[in-house]
């Protein structure tokens, strides 16, 4: 049975129009037909659309927090910026070290002459503490450098020095104060054994003057009381005892101007003031000893004996 779609009626399937309003069925059945199929194309298509599409997530932006990523931005620029000036650092330090290296080279290595002239003559002068105390001016750092080998050498050689005249003092005041403990004996002959009144200063250290190839003596030390030790260059020591009396007339002896000469110096005849006669224990025979004050006010002590175009023996004090 067919369903007019215009009025709505009732009518039998083999109608071709409407019983009661005369509608076409055969437009409708056209119309039936297309229908469906576009119809179904597009529910096909709505129906492929549906299975291929998911839906987009799309969050909720007021439940991420923008802050962390602030944070971590800020940080990252910190590093950035940190190593930035890292390397710029390292290259002005690249940059400086041939400057630095270019100033050091030309130190000035002369600033420090006048100070070691004045050491210099301070020491000869007898002066170690002030000499020494001349010499702290100069600048550790600066002797530790290379280039100022050759001060560094000088004040060592000074230093040396000075400590040796600093010690030779020592033992000449032990010397007079063991003199003044001791009454001096004197002998039958006139002379005496022990070092005292004028003859006080006489108790000293001396220090060989001049090497040569064949000597072996270093350092000749005579007590207050009389007593004499020799130390020689190997170690070994020799051992006496000494009188003193006055003396005249003239002896051999060496210039002893400088302090420590490093050649043969020139000889002179001197005027001795008194005669040290020492006695070498072991059956080591005597020697004697002429003693003056040189130019330099130091004592000084020769035999006279002419060895080599020079002096056998000269100590000095």
């Amino acid at each position: 049975m067919k369903i007019c779609p215009k009025c709505g009626e009732e009518n039998s399937d083999q109608s071709l129009f409407c019983e009661h309003c005369g509608f076409e069925f055969a437009n409708t059945e056209a119309s039936t037909e297309e229908s469906p199929k576009r119809n179904q194309g597009t529910n096909l298509q709505e129906t492929m659309d549906s299975a291929n599409y998911t839906p987009k997530y799309t969050p909720n932006k007021k439940s991420v927090p923008k802050w962390p990523f602030i944070i971590a931005g800020v940080a990252l620029l910190a590093v950035v910026v940190g190593v930035g000036f890292a390397m710029a650092s390292r290259g002005e330090d690249q940059v400086v070290q041939p400057s630095a290296t270019s100033s050091s080279s030309s130190a000035d290595t002369s600033k420090y002459d006048d100070i070691i002239a004045e050491a210099k003559e301070m020491t000869i002068n007898g002066e170690y503490k002030k000499s020494n105390l001349k010499l702290s001016r100069i600048s550790a750092s600066d002797l530790g450098k290379s280039e100022f080998s050759a001060i560094a050498d000088e004040v060592d050689e000074l230093t040396e020095k000075n400590e040796e005249g600093l010690q030779q003092e020592e033992d000449k005041e032990a010397a007079q104060k063991a003199q003044e403990a001791n009454k001096p004996a004197v002998t039958t002959s006139g002379s005496s054994s022990a070092f005292s009144g004028d003859y006080a200063k006489w108790a000293n250290t001396y220090y060989f003057y001049y090497s040569q190839s064949s000597q072996k003596q270093s350092a000749l030390t005579i007590g207050a009381n009389g007593s004499v030790t020799q130390k020689n260059v190997n170690g070994t020591q020799y051992f006496g005892e000494a009188t003193i009396t006055s003396a005249s007339g003239d002896v051999l002896s060496y210039e002893t101007n400088e302090q420590y000469p490093s050649e043969m110096p020139d000889t002179k005849s001197v005027n001795p003031n008194v005669k040290i006669t020492v006695t070498w224990d072991n059956g080591g025979g005597t020697q004697i000893y002429y003693g003056y004050l040189s130019y330099s006010s130091r004592l000084a002590l020769t035999d006279g004996v002419a060895k080599n175009g020079g002096v056998n023996e000269v100590w000095i004090s």
